[in-house]
């Protein structure tokens, strides 16, 4: 029998037993805070956004171990707090490689008068990646932009798609990745 709404008041029994209304409900009362969460933990608009689709994706997979639905939110805040410490340990162990010495010890050019040889490189690394944004596909575009807008989130670019939280990290992957091919910044695959 299911759980009544007293019992499961933000449906988690039907999305984990494959209700698709049910996620879509859980996704659109939740996914604002779990971005915010992540946020508070001092993580960048990425890492938090990739915190969330890592927090939905454990809900999916080990959600079933939830004793009682109304301890969602619970479940949600403590796997957020958790990954977005591990994602900014991470960054920082990562940061830690990089020898600040060696960046500040070189010589760096004066700022007056730029070097004419980079300034050409730059108007053709500019004008090869204008070319490639324009060979991109509609959607492609729509949503870059929509990412390099300081004032969308993620969830806000999902709701302009109509989609999920957890296909704009992915697809916003691809669609760099094709930018990158197409403007010959990386190699075709």
């Amino acid at each position: 029998m299911p759980p009544t709404d007293a019992e499961d008041p933000h449906g988690l029994v039907a999305a984990l037993n494959g209700d698709e209304r049910a996620w879509e409900r859980l996704v659109e009362e939740f996914s604002g805070v779990i971005w915010h969460w992540a946020r508070s933990q001092g993580l960048d608009r990425e890492e938090a956004a990739d915190v969330a689709q890592m927090v939905w994706f454990k809900l999916k997979d080990r959600g079933h171990a939830i004793d009682d639905p109304r301890g969602l939110p619970g479940w949600l805040a403590t796997t957020t707090r958790r990954e977005a410490i591990t994602a900014r340990r991470k960054r920082d162990r990562h940061m830690k490689h990089v020898d600040y010495g060696e960046v500040t010890d070189q010589k760096l050019p004066a700022a007056s008068q730029p070097d004419p040889s980079q300034v050409a490189q730059l108007n053709e690394l500019h004008e090869s990646l204008l070319e490639a944004y324009r060979g991109l596909s509609e959607q492609c575009r729509e949503l870059l932009a929509m990412c390099w807008s300081d004032d969308m989130s993620y969830q806000d670019i999902a709701t302009a798609l109509g989609t999920s939280v957890g296909y704009v990290g992915p697809s916003r992957q691809r669609c760099l990745k094709t930018l990158k091919q197409k403007a010959g910044l990386s190699p075709a695959t």
